[in-house]
């Protein structure tokens, strides 16, 4: 089997707000075909909160939920109290599925990206044009400090009627991010 590695996917606004606490806060189609295409046959770590705005499991991959309610249950997802328990079970997932890759997704919410970027090799970001005050239930991607990540930007969308412009990035971790399992090479 490939070596796993982890990505984290996110769409954020200029100012890294990612959500409101309540629900997605833009629709992009393009970017939603884009992510579908990103995480295809891959295991998604996100917690409790992004689980509940996306509102059921997205099919050819797994929801791994990580929550601290350890009686919460939701059909089609795969609860885990922890970040390490939600790497063992993408792991599993991923020797288990056939046809599956071998990239462990990191799908936000907020914490979930603090407490999961350590890990990332990747991040793909939307970055959306506009200023964002998310609330006070606002989630935020944390800051990819420039010594750090080297950031690419793929592609510029212009605005539309309906859809603010954005951007495609790519941040690749200069230095190998930390292995996720005990039995990976560091």
């Amino acid at each position: 089997m490939a070596m796993m590695r982890m990505i984290a996917v996110v769409a954020m606004a200029e100012n890294r707000v990612i959500g409101d606490g309540k629900g997605l806060i833009w629709h992009i189609p393009n970017d939603l075909k884009r992510v579908k295409t990103l995480t295809m046959a891959c295991p998604l770590i996100m917690g409790r909160k992004t689980w509940d705005s996306i509102g059921r499991p997205l099919p050819g991959r797994a929801s791994i939920v990580m929550t601290r309610d350890r009686s919460w249950t939701a059909d089609g997802a795969i609860a885990v109290p922890n970040l390490e328990a939600a790497i063992e079970a993408a792991r599993i997932w991923i020797e288990n599925t056939v046809g599956s890759r071998s990239d462990i997704i990191l799908f936000g919410g907020g914490e979930i990206y603090k407490q999961g970027l350590k890990y990332c090799h990747r991040v793909e970001r939307t970055v959306i044009a506009k200023k964002l005050n998310g609330g006070a239930e606002a989630a935020y991607f944390p800051e990819l400090p420039t010594a750090d990540w080297d950031i690419e930007i793929e592609a510029e969308i212009a605005a539309t009627d309906d859809v603010p412009a954005y951007r495609y990035e790519r941040a690749v971790k200069r230095e190998p991010p930390r292995p996720m399992l005990s039995n990976q090479a560091e």
